[in-house]
């Protein structure tokens, strides 16, 4: 009997400290798993640190540049550029983008109806007072992306123009722009992308709202990819405007290097070069060609007559923009505007506003 219970007790002994044991190797491990990380505990040899640019794919960070003019849809804009990305063949070979995430086995992906994509906001002063027409422009759009129909965005957009003078002609104090554009970006190949845009628009005093004041632009555009560092653009920017219908927009845009892009694209050339980098931001300095102006339904005083006021100009621009990586763009411009002409439908009082000069700034978010 005493033999039996002394088994058991020494039984009992061996099982407790198999069960201690067991316990410490348990803690330890998730000791080590949690210090060093799930892929360094189970022998994981990291790979170097990864280069940091901001030149990355559009899946990791959406680094846009944007340059409006009122009523002149972008011949290429932030999510053309986004789409096309930069020749991977301009970037180093050895950059490592991306790790493969462990996939998620049990995980059921919700794919949301609309999704922010980016906001845009500026400020443009042309000034004039007496017979020299001043304009004093307000934009704001918002981009949102439809993650169930790939590569489609809806931007509406809303600006309002405050006019300075002339005295030698009834024009309102103010004049708006409200338009929702919708498009659609596809690539066919490697070699081949094309970008339709429709946005149709409400263009007004808002004293005068007929058929009139209803516009509807556009662009249709196809990208091809020459060569390594240099793609074409061809295609039609449609305005809807009183004086200009359409514009061809063609030319090309060329990567000189990773912080050089030349578009040679009519009507909207543009140079850009990098000056500074670091971790947290880029800074570009840019000269470009702007076509300007709009067509807008008023009522004119004191007669109360209706008719349409369209009014162009051509401008040259040098800037600063300041990308961040997380996304915010800052643009500081700074222009000489010529050619400037305002005309009416009645051609009453149509006439040549003198040069002027252009400040803008503009805030991506």
């Amino acid at each position: 009997m005493f033999n039996q219970s002394r088994q058991a007790v020494l039984l009992m002994l061996v099982c407790g400290a198999l069960s201690l044991w067991g316990t410490v190797n348990s803690c330890f491990a998730q000791s080590r798993s949690t210090i060093l990380g799930p892929r360094e505990a189970s022998g994981y040899s990291p790979l170097p640190q990864r280069h940091q640019t901001i030149f990355m794919p559009r899946d990791e960070q959406d680094i846009q540049q944007i340059s409006q003019s009122p009523q002149i849809p972008d011949v290429l804009d932030a999510e053309s550029k986004e789409a096309l990305g930069i020749p991977p063949q301009l970037l180093k070979e050895d950059q490592i983008w991306s790790e493969s995430d462990e996939e998620c086995v049990d995980c059921e992906t919700f794919v949301p109806m609309l999704a922010h994509k980016s906001a845009t906001g500026s400020m443009t002063w042309l000034p004039g007072s007496d017979d020299n027409l001043g304009i004093f422009t307000l934009y704001l759009s918002e981009t949102v992306d439809l993650p169930r129909l790939e590569g489609f965005t809806i931007t509406p957009r809303f600006g309002v123009h405050y006019l300075d003078g002339p005295v030698r002609t009834d024009l309102p104090a103010r004049v708006y722009d409200t338009s929702v554009s919708f498009r659609w970006f596809n690539k066919v190949n490697e070699k081949w992308s094309y970008e339709l845009e429709v946005a149709p628009g409400v263009y007004s005093d808002f004293k005068s709202v007929t058929s009139d004041s209803v516009r509807i632009t556009g662009k249709g555009l196809a990208y091809y990819v020459h060569s390594r560092a240099k793609q074409f653009v061809m295609g039609i920017v449609y305005l809807d405007r009183e004086d200009i219908l359409m514009l061809p927009a063609a030319g090309m845009i060329m990567w000189f290097s990773e912080g050089s892009r030349l578009e040679l694209i009519f009507p909207k050339p543009k140079f850009t070069y990098r000056i500074e980098k670091d971790d947290d931001k880029e800074r570009w300095a840019f000269l470009a060609g702007e076509f300007g102006g709009g067509s807008w339904a008023i009522r004119r005083s004191p007669g109360g007559v209706d008719d349409i006021v369209t009014y162009s100009d051509l401008r040259l621009i040098g800037g600063l923009e300041t990308k961040h990586t997380n996304g915010k763009i800052s643009q500081l411009e700074v222009g000489f505007v010529f050619n400037r002409s305002l005309e009416y439908q009645s051609n009453i009082g149509n006439y040549k506003p003198s040069p002027t000069a252009m400040l803008r700034y503009q805030l991506t978010f």
